[in-house]
């Protein structure tokens, strides 16, 4: 009698236990087919996707980054910042002829202290920079991955390279 209930408590033990790992494993299933599902308008972030570990897709699950509301729109966006015009027109030629990339530029001729980061300016809202700057980030015309510029603010003049934008524009 007392061996029967140990048998009993030993299948009840084994059922819980392949319950559970049927849980973790459906769970890391549903996680995988998350992280290379390609959603519109990203297939060129899918090679980044492939490459990611596992607690990465894990902190990517249960992100919402992705998923912007349509209220919030945001950029990423580069720049260089020169005195004149004419040096900002030579940096364009010099980008332009293929010799060395946004970045190297940036760092070696960009007056602003993004400069040491190639430009980076990260990730910013409408009517965080002057408003120069802005028409030319949040301008639905303007595209993702080309220079545009010179832009003349306040500040000098500008080169930008807009990297991603979220959110209408419209």
């Amino acid at each position: 009698n007392n061996n029967n209930n140990d048998n009993d408590n030993n299948d009840n033990y084994s059922y819980k236990q392949s319950k559970m790992r049927s849980v973790h494993l459906l769970f890391l299933f549903v996680l995988s087919v998350r992280s290379f599902t390609v959603k519109p308008n990203q297939s060129r972030f899918l090679a980044s996707s492939l490459n990611m570990g596992l607690f990465d897709t894990l902190a990517k699950a249960f992100a919402n980054e992705d998923y912007p509301t349509k209220e919030e729109v945001k950029a990423n966006a580069r720049h260089i910042l020169v005195k004149t015009k004419d040096e900002a027109e030579r940096l364009m030629q010099t980008f332009a002829s293929g010799g060395t990339t946004f970045s190297a530029l940036a760092q070696q001729y960009s007056t602003c202290p993004s400069g040491r980061q190639g430009g980076s300016l990260g990730s910013f809202k409408p009517g965080t920079m002057v408003k120069e700057f802005d028409a030319v980030i949040f301008d639905p015309e303007t595209e993702i991955g080309e220079l545009y510029g010179p832009v003349q603010t306040k500040f000098g003049y500008h080169l930008i390279v807009v990297d991603k934008r979220t959110g209408d524009v419209n």
